[in-house]
């Protein structure tokens, strides 16, 4: 408190405890902090810091702990903050009652017909909403008037729009209202690039309509080191101001929260980039060359990069930290395209399969290929030059006289929308329904497809070493399976 309150003699000085004081006794075994010390310890910091300081103290109510608002976590919480409401009146500090504002917010939204509103990423953490609720509590509770917090939260134009076309896009995007609402993407390994000449780049990402959790980017500034972030309204390309030149930025949508609605607008799980903007008057410059070739994968989970990090053994990976865990950059099918330098187009869902729906809301295989989104169509100005297909691992509980047939139709429906791409069918890493896969390709081969393969995965990776969970494929197993297929892809797309 000295050092980094005291010692800088502020003029204004919020305090805000007690979450984690009643949310972790909560834990086993409890860390909590019980009533009457905690009352002690928030006296203690207001007298510090009124005894040392001119400064006006803000004290905060805490907020909540799961959005459950009767929770026994919410209802303990009560006390504490009947604790600083009590410390406020009686030391005469200004009073923000957090809680109390979001306890109102919630239930009104839980009530009214909004139940996708959600404040928090977790129950604790904030979401930009959440920051929000908080940030105008306080400004309010300074004085602000409302119609200037309003004015000054407004997203910021780009000034220049995802529409532009020194923009380079990697990935299936739809671009339909890129100059107005954004240019949208529901895939990981989905990637934007851009070079500009300036000190700086901000870029802008919508954000309102995350329910629970935001994706996860990786951010890349002059082939530099890669960077986790998330999607913001204003998104720095750099922490530091930079050298005035030539820069060039890469993003690549690395993990989704899958369960999320990604199918049936309004979508609430994609990338929503609206644009960029310079600082010090800077331009946009034509983007790095176009790879040659375009590779796009079709599959499950496995080809979305899902569970591809792990931390260690008995690691449950809780769903609210989903997006962490998987990384549509590192996934086999990002890097075999890197491989053979090729562009990858990345369409995996987890959990989809032919004779069942993905996660978020998509259809089985057959009916979601065409589509980004429902209602989005696949845009055909930059054809794919080879599909890689790896489904079969979430029909193994198929009958093969039922998959059979749908995975030929798939391949059939595919070689309709691409009769110029080479097609390659993947063994599934684990094995499932290889034969019926195996028998399908003969068939179309037989049948006059002569740009299609089947390509045998059996021995590319092992379960027990090469995965996270038995059938995710972790760093290494991702990395291998690039190495194999990649050694097919440029036998077939670049040695012929």
């Amino acid at each position: 408190m000295k050092k980094d309150v005291i010692d800088r003699q502020p003029t204004v000085v919020t305090i805000s405890c007690g979450v984690n004081d009643v949310w972790h006794g909560f834990h086993d075994p409890p860390q909590g902090v019980d009533l009457e010390t905690y009352t002690s310890l928030m006296n203690k910091m207001v007298d510090d810091v009124k005894a040392a300081t001119s400064a006006e103290v803000y004290l905060l109510t805490p907020t909540i702990i799961k959005e459950d608002l009767l929770s026994p976590e919410n209802v303990k919480l009560e006390a504490y903050c009947e604790a600083v409401r009590r410390i406020a009146a009686g030391k005469n500090c200004h009073l923000v009652d957090l809680n109390e504002f979001f306890n109102l917010s919630l239930r009104a939204a839980q009530s009214g017909g909004a139940p996708d509103f959600h404040p928090t990423s977790d129950g604790v953490h904030m979401k930009p909403a959440g920051d929000f609720l908080m940030g105008a509590a306080i400004l309010r509770a300074m004085g602000v008037p409302m119609t200037a917090i309003l004015k000054e939260t407004l997203p910021a134009a780009p000034q220049f729009s995802a529409a532009d076309p020194l923009f380079q896009y990697w990935g299936r995007w739809d671009m339909r209202e890129a100059g107005s609402t954004g240019a949208v993407t529901v895939n990981t390994g989905s990637t934007l690039i851009l070079k500009f000449r300036g000190k700086g780049a901000t870029l802008h990402f919508s954000t309102q309509h995350y329910p629970l959790q935001l994706p996860t980017l990786w951010l890349q500034l002059d082939n530099g080191e890669w960077r986790i972030t998330h999607p913001s309204e204003e998104l720095e390309a750099s922490s530091q101001p930079l050298a005035d030149g030539e820069h060039t930025v890469r993003m690549v949508v690395k993990g989704f929260r899958e369960w999320e609605n990604r199918w049936d607008p309004p979508l609430a799980n994609s990338v929503v980039f609206r644009g960029v903007t310079l600082s010090g008057g800077g331009s946009l410059l034509d983007p790095p060359p176009r790879p040659r070739l375009v590779i796009e994968y079709l599959g499950d989970s496995i080809t979305e990069g899902v569970l591809v990090l792990t931390e260690g053994a008995g690691d449950k990976r809780p769903r609210e930290r989903w997006p962490q865990f998987s990384d549509g950059r590192r996934t086999w099918a990002y890097q075999s395209a890197l491989l053979v330098e090729a562009e990858p187009r990345i369409a995996g869902f987890g959990r989809l399969g032919l004779t069942i729906n993905a996660n978020g809301g998509v259809p089985p295989g057959i009916y979601s290929f065409p589509y980004i989104y429902n209602g989005a169509p696949i845009d055909k100005s930059r054809m794919p030059d080879a599909v890689v297909i790896n489904m079969g691992t979430n029909d193994r509980r198929a009958a093969a006289e039922v998959f059979g047939p749908l995975y030929k139709s798939y391949v059939e429906t595919i070689r309709k929308e691409y009769p110029n791409a080479k097609i390659f069918c993947l063994r599934p890493f684990a094995g499932a329904h290889s034969e019926v896969i195996r028998n399908a390709v003969g068939q179309l081969q037989s049948a006059g497809d002569k740009s299609l393969y089947y390509v045998d995965t059996t021995g590319w990776v092992d379960s027990r070493s090469h995965t996270t969970d038995g059938t995710h494929l972790n760093l290494e197993g991702n990395s291998l399976a690039a190495e194999k297929l990649a050694v097919i892809l440029k036998r077939e797309l670049i040695h012929r």
